[in-house]
């Protein structure tokens, strides 16, 4: 019980100095850590408050940063770890209670500790979000004090409403309804507030970013407050991000899994999906206007890694990131092939690489789609080539060595590591170069964005077709199909086929696998299967390799883990000292 009080109210106190909010960002508070400064000197000020506000910045997770060296943020049925002592693993087993003692993107730990401030290179959606809760609220208490523009309190507002929405939305999708804390308390007060339901929280988050959305710039750079920073505003909160999240929160709550808690109806509430494609139209509309944009095809790379040693974060695509902690060769170990990298090894699972389909368009199960078994990586959709390393993929450009092509047949060189089979791994979020021959990882980072634009289009796309089919769109908007066909498009790939723009079941399943492809790798998949609630079927819970010999005469999957899905799995539970602190408080169902 100390400890999650200690969590709950450790930041009593205002936070007195700023940490830049990335390497393209620059300080607003110049004074060292030890230096004393006044409530009065902190929130009168322009500068001074938006320093404070960069604080709250600093607690957004890094999901490279939040895990072990070679630890995943991905628990779907789209990888399959090589180590049992891997998060992924844990989930693999159905002890999803982990998340509170092993490194993941839900606790904060360095050293098997609890590190609750924004210093910690490992931040989690629970500690650090409920702190960057408590740091908005104070921001948001000491508005009054504030003395300057309204253009300028309206981007304080607006970013601390954002936080405090934002934050409340993580913990809400992975742990369910939970008090919505809008005031700051004392470490003398007695905290009783009840858990809320899913959409009770849901309703509460709308509202904050809502308006957060009305308040903040469409860009930083074309805004008075911005000009001292011009060129230098990447990663700071825009009004995209507070539609965007808006966005995210009522499609979540319209989704199979929300609505079925709150109503025993696990299907999708239209109402709800009806207001998440507004949502997400509204930051449509921004990118028309210029204010974000996808990436072409030929730059796809910049949204993920950059070589200049700098981070990728100015391109348009991106609207919500975290801001740099530190340079990350070793915390992106799981892609690489191990052989050629530092401690690498877990593998893609070929099952989800049949989600990528063929360069026509169609999925590999489809008719006409041209897949051929026995030639199975010829003709496919180019996101598969530019995410998966596959057998005979060059993976070493400088030197010609036994490492140079990989090798995933079996007997292969690297077909195995520790305990699992290999057949594929991802290259999402590296160049060819990052590797222990080329070392091109000295000038190289990458990120893994929170939300870009091209989920935008597909979250849109799935809300407006559960709520008016694929040809339908909201009033003066695209139609679902269209959403689709803007991002297989950028890849090269055609339109979807007119066969499955007949219904909603057809068309949702295509959405379905355009998010699989689309947004591999990037943490979206675990919380897609548990949101549809489809997480407990057999399909999602295999996981295979392929397994095929050094002249591709014969391919055939063989089944790795049958991971445990019980219903009590669709959310984390509770630490115990918390569900014990007080009556209102319960565990969720199961744990």
């Amino acid at each position: 019980m100390k400890t999650t009080k200690k969590i709950l109210f450790k930041y009593i106190g205002v936070l007195l100095f700023a940490v830049v909010m990335s390497t393209s960002c620059v300080d607003y508070l110049e004074k060292a850590p030890e230096v004393s400064i006044s409530e009065e000197d902190i929130f009168t000020k322009f500068n001074s408050f938006q320093g404070y506000i960069e604080n709250i910045y600093q607690n957004i997770p890094d999901l490279q940063l939040s895990v072990d060296a070679t630890n995943g943020w991905n628990y779907g049925d789209d990888v399959h770890p090589s180590n049992t002592d891997q998060m992924c693993a844990y989930w693999e087993r159905g002890a999803t209670n982990a998340w509170n003692y092993k490194h993941s993107p839900y606790a904060g730990r360095v050293g098997g500790t609890y590190v609750v401030d924004n210093t910690n290179k490992r931040k989690g959606y629970w500690h650090n979000g409920w702190l960057g809760i408590r740091q908005a609220n104070i921001g948001l208490k000491n508005l009054d004090k504030f003395v300057g523009t309204q253009e300028e309190r309206d981007i304080l507002e607006g970013q601390c409403l954002f936080f405090r929405g934002q934050f409340h939305w993580e913990i809400l999708r992975a742990w369910g309804g939970v008090p919505y804390i809008d005031t700051v308390f004392a470490a003398t007060d007695k905290l009783i507030a009840p858990r809320l339901s899913y959409l009770e929280t849901a309703n509460r988050i709308s509202v904050d970013l809502k308006r957060a959305a009305e308040l903040l710039p469409a860009s930083w750079d074309e805004s008075g407050p911005g000009q001292a920073t011009l060129g230098s505003n990447a990663g700071r909160i825009t009004k995209g991000a507070a539609y965007g999240y808006l966005g995210m929160n009522l499609l979540y709550a319209a989704s199979p899994l929300a609505n079925g808690v709150e109503t025993g109806n696990y299907e999708y509430n239209t109402e709800l999906c009806k207001q998440a494609a507004e949502a997400f139209y509204e930051v449509i509309k921004l990118a028309n206007m210029g204010y974000h944009g996808l990436e072409t095809w030929e730059n796809y790379r910049d949204i993920f890694y950059s070589l200049t040693g700098k981070m990728p974060n100015a391109n348009k695509e991106v609207i919500f990131s975290n801001p740099v902690y530190m340079y990350k060769k070793y915390n992106r170990g799981e892609g690489f092939v191990y052989a050629v990298a530092a401690g690498a090894g877990s593998a893609v699972t070929a099952n989800y690489v049949d989600y990528f389909g063929m360069a026509n368009g169609l999925p590999i199960d489809a008719e006409g789609s041209g897949y051929n078994p026995a030639d199975p990586w010829v003709n496919r959709d180019p996101r598969f080539y530019y995410n998966i390393t596959k057998d005979g993929d060059r993976i070493i450009q400088n030197t010609n060595n036994a490492d140079t092509y990989a090798q995933f047949y079996v007997g292969g060189r690297h077909s195995t590591y520790k305990a699992i089979n290999i057949s594929f791994v991802y290259k999402k979020f590296y160049h060819i170069t990052c590797n222990n021959y080329d070392v091109g990882w000295n000038s190289w980072y990458s990120e893994t964005p929170h939300l870009r634009l091209a989920e935008i289009y597909l979250n849109y796309a799935e809300a407006v077709n559960e709520a008016y089919g694929p040809n339908g769109s909201i009033p003066g908007g695209i139609t679902a199909v269209k959403a689709v066909n803007i991002i297989r498009n950028r890849a090269g790939v055609p339109d979807v086929d007119t066969r499955y723009l007949n219904d909603k079941a057809a068309f949702r399943e295509i959405v379905r696998q355009e998010r699989a492809v689309e947004l591999a790798f990037e943490g979206h998949r675990w919380n897609d299967l548990r949101r549809w609630h489809i997480a407990h079927l057999m399909k999602y819970r295999e996981k295979y390799h392929l397994e095929f010999d050094k002249n591709h005469t014969y391919f055939k999957k063989v089944l790795d883990v049958t991971t445990v899905h019980e219903e009590k799995h669709y959310w984390l539970p509770f630490e115990v000292d918390l569900v014990n602190m007080y009556e209102g408080f319960k565990q969720n169902p199961g744990w």
